[in-house]
């Protein structure tokens, strides 16, 4: 029996990664949640009920400063702080606004898989076909719900893969994506299981097959095989799946991007429990009284020592009192200080632009070219986002041209000037760029948010509104004074 559930080396050597770097983005919660995993137990010898106690009040005492999670949610604002740019036939608009079937929107989607691929630098897309044939129409979308959806998966949930050569080109061969399932639901309680899709392609055929566990955990196929079939009626000759990564799209996974800042993230958990855990043994101030007999103390202090302003201390000839305050220890708090600059330069290289080499023929056009750990997820992102449109558009028979969805990778937070604006302007105007790519200039830079076509029906709407009312008032259309007629001035 064939074992479904396998995982790949190499996914199952960073999934320590993915787990520390999630816990992380979950919080205080999820990290000491982990006990001993993230924070070792003092006097780890000492198993007694007391040393147990001890350990429980140095976790509560600990603060886990949140910086993974605030830079994740930080990037992804910066890639979505302007909307995308989509464009589709109109029969895909219903896909648009319901991508995977569950009303998630496809910019939505799209967010997902960035909160995926920026903290573990790997995500997937997934198109799953429903059984038809022939040409779906825009009814069929709209009315039956007949349409492909595009689904996205974190990278623990894509478990194996195979890739085999056509001619010079590397495809799909296999591909197990884990899932989970409904096993009950009495209307309150829902019990889920896992089960396993598995996506083949046998000699350039795409099938598809759901296994789940038996009760003699062998494994049984539920599902399939099925064979889905584009607007042709014929079978897709790949896989529907396309894997996203920190730095391409290939099956190969790439290094977290934020593993080391999550590193120093508990690292820095750790400085504060030893900081926090100081603090509270010697931070309190300790009453010491010197040159008491025995006898003085029974008679004056049987209640006890009163502190304060409303207190007295009464003392005998000789005795002293004082206040015993430990020096404070500064090294766990300068360790976190330090780690605190690590992550803030951990972070900003993020978003640090590098020089990328490009091939010979682009290398005679530009030496190089700037990019980013950011700007590179949003272009991965972008591609594959595309290429899963053109496999919706292939089933439902409608061209691929003209598909277009970009996402922000202008991270300036201040924008293009308005002497860059008047620049960008002045180059159209002199036919050095087309309109297109004006438009594209503002766009990026966050001051063009309409659709090009949208902007030109508004823009020729607005001249005639302003001719038609520069005419009631005797100018011209552009709103300089007529010059006067020479006949009728002379007359």
């Amino acid at each position: 029996m064939p074992n479904i559930a396998f995982k790949r080396p190499e996914l199952t050597a960073r999934l320590p990664e993915y787990d520390m770097i999630r816990d992380c983005v979950a919080g205080s919660i999820a990290v000491k949640a982990a006990t001993t995993k993230y924070l070792p137990r003092p006097n780890s010898h000492d198993r007694s009920r007391a040393n147990t106690a001890r350990y429980n009040n140095y976790i509560a005492r600990a603060v886990f400063y949140n910086v993974t999670r605030r830079t994740v949610a930080g990037l992804i604002g910066q890639i979505f702080m302007r909307d995308p740019v989509v464009e589709v036939p109109d029969v895909m608009q219903p896909i648009v606004d319901d991508t995977n079937g569950e009303g998630v929107e496809l910019t939505q989607l799209a967010k997902k898989c960035a909160n995926w691929i920026l903290p573990y630098g790997r995500s997937g897309l997934f198109i799953d076909y429903p059984t038809t044939s022939g040409i779906v129409t825009k009814a069929a979308l709209e009315e039956q719900g007949i349409r492909p959806t595009i689904k996205g998966y974190a990278p623990w949930n894509i478990i194996n893969w195979r890739t085999r050569k056509r001619g010079a080109k590397s495809v799909l061969s296999l591909v197990v994506l884990e899932e989970e399932y409904t096993v009950s639901d009495d209307g309150f309680e829902i019990k889920l299981d896992t089960q396993w899709r598995v996506l083949r392609n046998d000699g350039d055929i795409y099938t598809a097959e759901v296994w789940r566990k038996t009760a003699g955990l062998n494994f049984a196929r539920v599902l399939g095989p099925l064979t889905p079939l584009n607007a042709a009626g014929k079978p897709f000759p790949d896989i529907p799946f396309c894997f996203i990564g920190a730095e391409n799209n290939d099956s190969e996974i790439d290094p977290p991007p934020l593993f080391d800042l999550a590193d120093i993230n508990i690292a820095h958990y750790r400085n504060s429990s030893d900081y926090e855990e100081s603090s509270f043994l010697v931070g309190q101030p300790t009453p010491v009284l010197t040159g008491l007999t025995e006898t003085w103390a029974d008679k004056y202090f049987k209640e006890g020592v009163g502190i304060g302003s409303r207190a007295a201390i009464p003392l005998p000839v000789g005795g002293k009192a004082e206040l015993l305050q430990a020096e404070p220890n500064t090294m766990p708090f300068e360790a976190m200080g330090h780690k605190e600059r690590q992550m803030v330069a951990l972070g900003a290289k993020l978003v640090e632009q590098k020089e990328v080499q490009r091939t010979a023929t682009e290398a005679n056009q530009e030496e190089a070219a700037e990019s980013s750990v950011l700007a590179t997820v949003a272009n991965n992102i972008s591609m594959a986002f595309v290429w899963a449109l053109g496999w919706t558009a292939e089933f439902l028979g409608v061209p691929e041209t003209g598909i277009k969805f970009e996402l922000n990778t202008d991270f300036d937070i201040t924008g293009m000037s308005a002497a860059d604006r008047a620049e960008l302007i002045k180059e159209w105007q002199a036919e050095a760029i087309t309109w297109e790519e004006m438009r594209a200039g503002l766009r990026r830079s966050g001051i063009a948010t309409v659709d090009d076509k949208e902007a030109l029906v508004e823009i020729a709407k607005k001249a005639e509104e302003d001719a038609e009312k520069n005419a009631k008032l005797g100018l011209n259309p552009d709103g300089s004074l007529k010059e006067p007629d020479n006949a009728s001035f002379g007359a």
